[in-house]
């Protein structure tokens, strides 16, 4: 079995209504509105070779046998502000 770990950074300009919240499953998340908003991965998958595929997540059985493989994930979020 071979292990792959991925590193994600993201960096997301919001509205000062968005807020940064505990939610009550003890995650951190976005609060828009009246929706909670986790971010993770979610895998993008095409059959096409051309340079401008279209990529989704619209194959749900691909998308749930990659995300079987997952043993460890982990996304925090954080705030910063520019003055």
């Amino acid at each position: 079995m071979k292990h792959l770990t991925i590193v994600i950074r993201t960096e997301l300009e919001i509205p000062d209504t968005w807020e940064l919240v505990e939610h009550p499953s003890g995650i951190r998340v976005l609060k828009i509105d009246d929706h909670f908003v986790s971010l993770d991965l979610v895998p993008f998958a095409t059959r096409s070779t051309d340079p401008r595929a279209e990529w989704s997540d619209t194959d749900k059985v691909l998308a749930e046998s990659v995300l079987d493989t997952v043993v460890e994930a982990d996304a925090e979020l954080t705030f910063r502000t520019r003055h």
